[in-house]
């Protein structure tokens, strides 16, 4: 988007320019959300950036990365979980008291 646009967008008269440290954040948290399957980590990039600017993109990128790894994979927790046959919470469906 840097190379595309230098100068950034004209809105309005007012020119949004382009930080590639900000896709990079994004694409972070993103990714960390894919994996571990949490929202936390939407919050936490927020609080290390500072910027609440970056906080509707952060959180955007967080929740669609975390739709699409619920629906294709189970997290990383889980994986460990299974494999070092720990016990776990069965999963209740609503309604019940068992």
């Amino acid at each position: 988007m840097a190379t595309l646009f230098p100068d950034g967008f004209n809105i309005d008269g007012h020119i949004y320019h382009i930080v590639p440290g900000a896709y990079a954040v994004i694409g972070a948290a993103a990714l960390t959300a894919g994996v571990t399957h949490t929202i936390s980590t939407g919050v936490i990039m927020m609080e290390l950036t500072g910027q609440i600017s970056y906080a509707l993109p952060i959180l955007i990128s967080v929740i669609l990365a975390n739709m699409v790894s619920q629906s294709l994979q189970p997290s990383i927790y889980d994986t460990v979980i299974r494999i070092k046959k720990l016990p776990y919470l069965p999963m209740l469906s609503w309604g019940h008291r068992e």
